[in-house]
């Protein structure tokens, strides 16, 4: 699965730096989020291979690693580079689609836009690379979420959670605009009456296709949202009595999480043709 994703995933950011035609600011975050994905998998793999491979270090040397290597704060980082850049995707297309003329989106300023989505996921991370820690009785390594709490980590928790909450619901609003202006009112701003039906026909065709991703990252990410707001209001001597039971059920919302990161390239290669089409012109010389 891990492979897959990293192959799919490498291909959209390939297209799209391949392909003139391609690079829009839309695509351009949809590569981000492959790079994003690529990133989460990458980290996947560490720990895996920690387990199978190697033993784990001990004590503070464990615990350095724990925070940067076989932690969870990494992929954290990928999952708000995600949900931002999905946000933004979902502004610009209902700028694009429904006001054309107000849309200031410019292919120049999508990379400072890209460079400030990262370095507000790192702040968001933050709490994950302080307050890992390595457990030498229990030979794992421990995210906040299972250890002691303070005010200011469930304070950060709660925010991060609500954020993405809000998120969610500002897209779902923008795709029902957009839905709403290319299927029920037809206000869908074109150029002219010729080139109005082939227009139609590609914004009905991105939006799906955005708001599919979309709807695949809520679905698999809500889980690990949902199991970190418990263990984050949960007493520490309560998550240890239930460890086992706690830490399968983390491992589950953990693989649903990871596994959102090796289906988009496949969602965006069903929805659009530019993708598949692309892919055979590069790939299989066609």
């Amino acid at each position: 699965m891990v492979v897959i994703g990293l192959i799919g995933n490498s291909l959209v950011v390939i297209i799209v730096q391949k392909t003139i035609s391609m690079r829009t600011t839309t695509n351009f975050l949809l590569s981000n989020i492959a790079v994003a994905d690529i990133i989460s998998l990458v980290w996947c793999i560490i720990p895996l291979a920690t387990c199978l491979f190697a033993e784990h270090p001990k004590e503070q040397v464990g615990t350095y690693i724990c925070k940067f290597f076989t932690g969870y704060a990494m992929t954290s980082i990928s999952v708000s580079v995600k949900l931002s850049s999905l946000l933004i995707v979902g502004v610009e297309r209902y700028r694009a689609v429904l006001k054309p003329l107000e849309s200031d989106y410019r292919l120049e300023h999508i990379n400072y836009i890209i460079g400030f989505l990262w370095i507000f996921a790192v702040i968001l991370a933050l709490p994950g690379f302080i307050y890992s820690e390595y457990d030498d009785q229990l030979g794992r390594c421990l995210h906040p979420g299972t250890i002691e709490k303070t005010a200011t980590v469930k304070w950060l928790i709660t925010s991060i959670t609500v954020l993405t909450a809000v998120c969610s619901i500002i897209l779902f609003l923008s795709y029902f605009y957009i839905l709403k202006g290319i299927y029920v009112n037809k206000t869908v701003c074109v150029e002219s009456v010729a080139t109005r039906q082939v227009n139609m026909k590609a914004k009905r065709k991105l939006a799906i296709t955005s708001l599919t991703v979309t709807v695949a990252y809520i679905i698999c990410n809500a889980p690990f949202l949902v199991f970190e707001m418990y263990t984050a209001y949960t007493e520490r001597e309560k998550i240890r009595n239930n460890y086992e039971t706690m830490y399968t059920v983390y491992r589950v919302v953990g693989f649903i999480m990871y596994f959102n990161s090796c289906l988009n390239p496949f969602l965006y290669a069903f929805q659009s043709s530019n993708y598949r089409n692309n892919f055979k012109r590069i790939f299989l010389r066609r």
